[in-house]
């Protein structure tokens, strides 16, 4: 079922102008599979998916290959205009079909033609410099409102007259000591379906009091919350209980996070370097189809657990909301660590050798 070249595309094509959509989509998952970077692939998926969300999503990915795809700018504003703008999602999760037009020969491109650069409206540069403009008199009006403000200031200080005052007595409070968070700057976490800044700091959660070790929950000094999900590498069922007595780390990702595709490479790395050693890595796939995670993992050669949570389950028992988010949980079962964000490679490396009680 691999499309091999630009001329097998032309069989998929051809189904999408019969209408047949269902059919062409295996071809082209196959062909985004082998070709993640092409244009034509991700462009003739844009018309072969039904959910509108998914098909900006694909235009997207195709604008990211080919910026200067006019013809990309145009469909995408198009599907935009219903006045709304979706969540980054992965463009393979399940959906219920539904009926939508045949694509015409048009509006797809040909296997030699490419997208020309765009060409910005005259109106768009019209709305740009209206609000420079404001800014720009936005700025001077505060300035002159702080100037009138200070010469106020000064105007009513000097006609009161000044009189000495006593130094008022001050009171020391002694609180009793408390855990605090600690924050560390470093990359920032994928919010859960929301647009994410580029650079924030990765949070440790630590807790506000000492908090007996029978208690079970996702806080730092409490035991790990049991679980039991299918590992996607082996079809198997993988309890948390199953790795007492060894360093856990439960890893929650998603394929659409940007920041865990950047930790990806890390987390590969320490996984070979230490799991001979104890360590054992419970990759999380957070609410999506086992079937896009799958290619995911053979599209970047993980070798580490993929564990299987399209229903949410294990994460909301875990109170995640932003990815990547990381339990460190001790051979005890106990939770040391909690990090959320980007890990930098000696940081993380550190802490799995602590963990493990190594030099």
């Amino acid at each position: 079922m691999a499309l091999q070249s630009g001329n097998d595309l032309q069989h998929v094509e051809q189904l999408l102008h019969e209408g047949k959509k269902q059919e062409a989509l295996p071809f082209l998952a196959e062909h985004i599979r082998q070709h993640p970077d092409s244009v034509r692939g991700w462009w003739l998926l844009s018309f072969a998916i039904p959910d509108e969300k998914k098909q900006i999503e694909c235009v997207e990915r195709v604008l990211r290959i080919d910026p200067n795809s006019s013809r990309a700018l145009a469909r995408l504003e198009k599907l935009k205009g219903n006045g709304h703008t979706p969540a980054f999602v992965s463009p393979f999760v399940e959906t219920t079909p539904s009926v939508e037009p045949a694509v015409s020969s048009d509006q797809m491109p040909t296997q030699n033609e490419q997208p020309s650069a765009p060409q910005r409206a005259a109106p768009r540069r019209k709305k740009n410099n209206q609000i420079l403009q404001y800014a720009v008199l936005g700025v001077m009006a505060c300035a002159l409102v702080g100037i009138l403000g200070f010469a106020a200031v000064v105007i009513v200080q000097g006609s009161m007259p000044m009189r000495a005052t006593q130094p008022a007595a001050i009171t020391q409070i002694s609180l009793p000591p408390t855990w605090t968070p600690t924050p560390t700057v470093t990359s920032a976490a994928t919010q859960a379906l929301t647009a994410t800044p580029l650079a924030t700091a990765t949070l440790e959660i630590l807790p506000t009091s000492t908090i007996p070790k029978s208690q079970i929950g996702p806080f730092v000094g409490y035991y790990a919350p049991d679980f039991t999900l299918v590992n996607l590498n082996d079809n198997v069922k993988t309890r948390l209980s199953d790795h007492e007595g060894k360093a856990v780390i439960i890893f929650f990702w998603t394929t659409w996070c940007q920041f865990c595709e950047a930790q990806m490479p890390t987390v590969e790395m320490l996984y070979k370097g230490y799991k001979d050693k104890g360590l054992v890595i419970l990759a999380v796939d957070v609410g999506e189809s086992e079937t896009y995670a799958r290619m995911y993992r053979d599209s970047h050669s993980l070798t580490f657990p993929i564990l299987d949570d399209a229903g949410r389950d294990v994460s909301s028992k875990y109170h995640v909301t932003a990815y990547p988010t990381y339990f460190f949980v001790d051979p005890s079962g106990v939770i040391s660590s909690i990090k959320i964000g980007v890990l930098d490679y000696w940081g993380f490396d550190n802490k799995v050798k602590a963990m493990l009680g190594l030099p």
